[in-house]
């Protein structure tokens, strides 16, 4: 996998999410956020290399921030 696509993963979910919920690339595929980064990486050559930051759930430990 190529490696901005792998830091993207990781950055959207857990490993458990990922070996569970999505351990079907179909699943993943459908997922709003995936489908929006394929959409705009596809676009770039395959040399194309960027920061990923982190989600903003995994930004302060593993839990969303809730009001």
């Amino acid at each position: 996998m190529h490696r901005i696509c792998h830091r993207k993963l990781h950055s959207l979910f857990s490993e458990r999410e990922l070996a569970g919920a999505f351990s079907d690339l179909e699943r993943l595929r459908a997922h709003p956020d995936i489908r929006r980064f394929v959409d705009w990486v596809r676009r770039r050559p395959p040399e194309f290399d960027a920061p990923t930051a982190p989600a903003r759930s995994k930004r302060r430990g593993r839990h969303p921030r809730r009001c």
